[in-house]
């Protein structure tokens, strides 16, 4: 098979499921790529998901009654420009983070394998791997995902105008500690996504692969179920844990840089729980679906094509 393999190669000797590459640097490379791809793409949908997510907060001024409405809010008061407030850090993010996120998952699951194929591990143990992946490039890459949805959050771009400046005036205001304020909530995001984004794509794809009803082995329409199949979970898994996150990233501090509305994530979650209900957890979940479908389809879509066509996949 020559080139980028658009639909389906011809049937080749059995490879192993996941998204293993030849060397470990290759997967990061494919997995900068693809995230770099989703993350300019879906822009748009994480800035109206981040506005939402603070809309009920008092962080940002303003009340959107949906996904339409906050969209076209933002476009008439801020441009169109508006739509693509925190492109630079989320592209910062996809080459670091989102390198990282996936990139290590392979490794950490042949870690556990052995010596054996890693595609042959338990399930638990690929959740391990997952919350590892997910948790640890998360932790290492937290003050790029803050400046991300600081940018995102400031609806009059005067806060932070842009990137570089915007790491050195949170050092400046809230310290070396404020970089990573809300860490726990991104951490726990981040793994729990890990762990079922990366899992579901894992075992989705195998059991297509391996069914008998399902004619297109390797290829583009396989990589497009399995990864809308990992989506969707993964929206439903983080959704409340990624409304934590962004409110306690964007909430306002006082003079002495401590944060005047939340002390702890959990604060901020039996908050929300108690004045908004159940739903109120949930809040965004909309864009943040369609954010992190499409999202999910074109990170891993991406990097299949960029791993089977530079012929780095095993």
């Amino acid at each position: 098979c020559y080139g980028f393999h658009i639909l389906q190669c011809a049937r080749a000797p059995r490879r192993d499921m996941g998204i293993k590459v030849r060397e470990p640097w290759q997967g990061y490379v494919c997995s900068a790529v693809g995230s770099s791809v989703a993350d300019f793409v879906c822009t748009p949908l994480d800035v109206v998901k981040v506005r939402m997510q603070l809309s009920q907060s008092g962080v940002v001024g303003e009340i959107y009654k949906g996904p339409v409405h906050c969209t076209s809010t933002i476009f008439r008061n801020e441009g169109p420009g508006g739509l693509y407030k925190g492109l630079s850090p989320a592209l910062l993010r996809a080459c670091t983070y989102g390198s990282a996120r996936i990139g290590f998952y392979e490794p950490i699951k042949q870690l556990f394998a052995g010596k054996t194929a890693s595609d042959q591990l338990p399930l638990g143990l690929k959740m391990v791997a997952g919350i590892g992946s997910g948790g640890l490039a998360s932790f290492i890459f937290s003050p790029v995902d803050l400046v991300k949805v600081r940018m995102q959050g400031d609806k009059e771009g005067k806060r932070y105008p842009r990137l570089f400046p915007a790491f050195a005036s949170i050092v400046r205001s809230e310290g070396l500690s404020g970089m990573y304020r809300g860490a726990s909530a991104t951490v726990g995001r981040a793994a729990t996504c890990g762990m079922v984004e990366l899992v579901t794509y894992d075992e989705f794809k195998k059991l297509l692969i391996n069914s008998a009803l399902w004619p297109y082995e390797d290829s583009l329409p396989t990589h497009f179920a399995a990864s809308l199949a990992a989506g969707f979970l993964s929206t439903v898994a983080s959704a409340p844990i990624d409304l934590v996150k962004s409110r306690m990233m964007n909430q306002p501090v006082d003079a002495a840089g401590k944060p005047r509305l939340y002390q702890s994530p959990l604060q901020c979650f039996l908050t929300t729980l108690r004045s908004e209900g159940v739903l109120g957890l949930y809040a965004g979940f909309g864009p943040n679906y369609l954010r992190l479908g499409p999202h999910t389809v074109l990170v891993f879509v991406v990097i299949e094509q960029v791993r089977h066509g530079m012929n780095w996949a095993v």
